[in-house]
């Protein structure tokens, strides 16, 4: 094609045809400005095409993490309910107690998980670290996934500050006998007779009333207040996974 359009230049130059080549030349330099154009169209349509791909990737992606976490939650919510009837039978008890077996029995009952309950940013992370955030066409539903992870880490730093406030109440010194008649009181080389067993019956006195106090900020906050949290993240994320699919499915993309 190079050599075809070189003949034709140099036949109109030994011929004397300076117009007819001025014109040929302008149109030879207006069809490669075409196909530069079209060079780039495809470039660009190519860009285009690749990015939305990514952005796809990430929202199946979104997608997939949020539906495990919601797995995940409802595991951990169903646990926190059993805990719940348990402690509601040992509350029952621990306001009647009256021997050590009373108490030992109500502290099998308050069950609870100190640990913080967690979600899945593997995605979220990946494209906030590698500007994927921006490719998300959808502004709309970047604003609500970063509303989602934000309430969720507001949630998870206040569940932290009831941990250190459970830890705080247990470790209140009134509460040396409750701890020491836990870790001795079946031991066989303990000398039980050493160990104070008198604030049980006396619900006036500071280590009855710092376990009342320990136990119901359990069954209250590190039970109640967490499975509130965690009731909301996963209607939130039940959400998030409807309005991703949504746009998924403006795509093409079956879910």
């Amino acid at each position: 094609m190079i050599k075809f359009f070189r003949r034709i230049r140099q036949k109109l130059l030994t011929e004397n045809k300076f117009s007819k080549y001025l014109i040929y030349a302008i149109g030879e330099i207006i069809l490669v400005v075409i196909g530069i154009l079209i060079a780039i169209q495809l470039n660009d349509f190519n860009g285009d095409r690749k990015e939305r791909e990514k952005e796809l990737s990430f929202l199946q992606k979104l997608k997939d993490d949020i539906n495990l976490d919601i797995q995940n939650l409802i595991l951990r919510d169903s646990i926190l309910a059993v805990y719940q009837s348990n402690q509601e039978k040992g509350w029952k008890l621990f306001l009647e107690a009256k021997s050590v077996n009373d108490i030992l029995t109500v502290d099998s009952l308050i069950q609870f998980r100190w640990r913080s309950f967690t979600v899945s940013r593997k995605t979220y992370d990946e494209m906030i670290n590698t500007s994927g955030i921006y490719i998300i066409t959808n502004k709309n539903l970047l604003n609500e996934l970063s509303d989602h992870y934000d309430l969720i880490e507001v949630y998870q730093q206040n569940f932290r500050e009831i941990n250190e406030d459970s830890r705080h109440y247990y470790k209140a010194s009134n509460l040396d006998s409750f701890d020491f008649l836990k870790r001795h009181y079946r031991d066989p080389s303990s000398d039980i007779t050493r160990i104070d067993t008198a604030w049980i019956s006396n619900h006036n006195s500071p280590s009855y009333l710092s376990l009342a106090r320990f136990y119901s900020h359990v069954i209250d906050a590190v039970n109640g207040v967490q499975r509130n949290y965690i009731t909301e993240i996963i209607a939130n994320s039940k959400k998030m996974v409807a309005e991703i699919e949504q746009e998924l499915r403006k795509n093409n993309i079956q879910n």
